[in-house]
C-alpha cells in the first residue's frame, strides 16, 4: 500500500482551515465586544467562506486529483490518507484555538474538559471533509471509467 501524500496534504489543509474558520467567530465576538447583529453578519460571512472552502473547493481539488487514480485498485492507499488528513486537520484547526480561548477568557463549560476533548476528537474523525473528499474521488473514478 502506497500512502498518497498529496491526498493527505489536501485533506489536512482544508480540514485545518475549516476547523479554524468554524471557531474564529468566538474570538471576534469576545475581542471586539460586538453587538449581536454585527456578530450575526460576521458569522454569516464566515459561513459563506466556509462553504466555498469546503465542500466546493475541496471537492474540485480532489476531483481533479482523483481523475488519475484507480480507486478500486488503490482503495486503502487513498481512503486512509483522506481519513487521516481530515481527522488530523480538524484537530489542528480546533484544539489550539480552544486552548487559547480557555487561557484568555476562561471557561463557561461546566463538566469534565478531558471528556469533551476526547468526544470531539472522536466525532471529528467523521468530518464532512472526509465524505466530500471521498465523494469527489468516487465521482472522478466513475467519470474516468465511463470515458474509457
Amino acid at each position: 500500500m502506497e500512502f498518497k501524500w498529496r491526498i493527505f496534504a489536501v485533506a489536512l489543509v482544508f480540514s485545518s482551515v475549516i476547523g479554524v474558520l468554524s471557531n474564529v467567530s468566538l474570538f471576534i465576538f469576545r475581542m471586539f465586544d460586538l453587538t449581536p447583529e454585527v456578530y450575526r453578519w460576521i458569522t454569516f460571512a464566515i459561513s459563506i467562506v466556509t462553504f466555498f472552502v469546503s465542500p466546493a473547493l475541496l471537492f474540485a481539488c480532489l476531483y481533479l486529483m482523483g481523475r488519475k487514480i484507480d480507486l478500486v485498485a488503490e482503495f486503502p492507499s487513498v481512503a486512509v490518507p483522506l481519513f487521516l488528513g481530515s481527522w488530523i486537520g480538524h484537530l489542528i484547526g480546533y484544539f489550539p484555538l480552544q486552548f487559547i480561548y480557555i487561557a484568555l477568557y476562561g471557561s463557561t463549560f461546566v463538566g469534565p474538559w478531558g471528556l469533551w476533548f476526547i468526544w470531539y476528537a472522536f466525532i471529528s474523525a467523521f468530518s464532512s471533509e472526509f465524505f466530500v473528499g471521498f465523494a469527489a474521488l468516487s465521482m472522478a473514478y466513475i467519470a474516468r471509467k465511463r470515458s474509457l
